[in-house]
């Protein structure tokens, strides 16, 4: 029996620590050379935010997900930091790639085991003339359940926030604790 409760603390705690996930992976450019970086700013004049073909289809079974409340999340994060200025010849465009939000009842009844809500996009600095700067895969899971965890607008909040802070730190060369 004690093999048994510890076995499932064991599995509980792993189920936590891995229930919200975030991460942004910088993509490889073939156009650029080692010889000659690219120079990022560090600001951009505005955000822009659209779903590809595969997201909009996703729309249908997903309709708590809201593409204004992401953006919006950005736009905030990046005027929090003093990184959004018209001024800018940079732009962010961020392509939301994948979504999935789950019901409230399910993230209340089987929290983990229902799955994940996640956002996945790319988020793309561009310069002056379009030309493209840099460009990251960004990622957002949230897979907590329970009372807490089944306020859908806490675990969506959660995943703009999430979210946002990658792509702030691609625009700004940080790194996300």
């Amino acid at each position: 029996m004690v093999r048994f409760v510890r076995l499932m603390v064991a599995l509980s705690l792993a189920a936590l620590l891995g229930a919200c996930a975030s991460s942004s992976t910088r993509m490889a450019r073939a156009d650029v050379s080692a010889s000659q970086p690219v120079v990022v700013q560090n600001k951009a004049k505005s955000v822009s935010i659209w779903l590809n073909d595969d997201a909009k289809k996703l729309l249908a079974d997903n309709m708590k997900f809201n593409a204004d409340a992401l953006k919006s999340t950005v736009e905030r994060s990046l005027t929090a930091q003093s990184l959004l200025d018209p001024a800018s010849e940079q732009t962010m465009d961020i392509e939301v790639t994948s979504f999935r939000v789950r019901s409230a009842f399910s993230a209340i009844m089987f929290g983990f085991m229902a799955g994940n809500d996640n956002v996945e996009g790319i988020v793309t600095i561009k310069g002056a003339n379009g030309s493209i700067l840099q460009q990251s895969k960004v990622k957002a899971s949230y897979a907590l359940g329970g009372i807490g965890g089944g306020q859908d607008e806490a675990r969506m909040s959660w995943l703009y926030e999430e979210f946002a802070k990658h792509a702030v730190a691609e625009l700004s060369g940080t790194k996300v604790n």
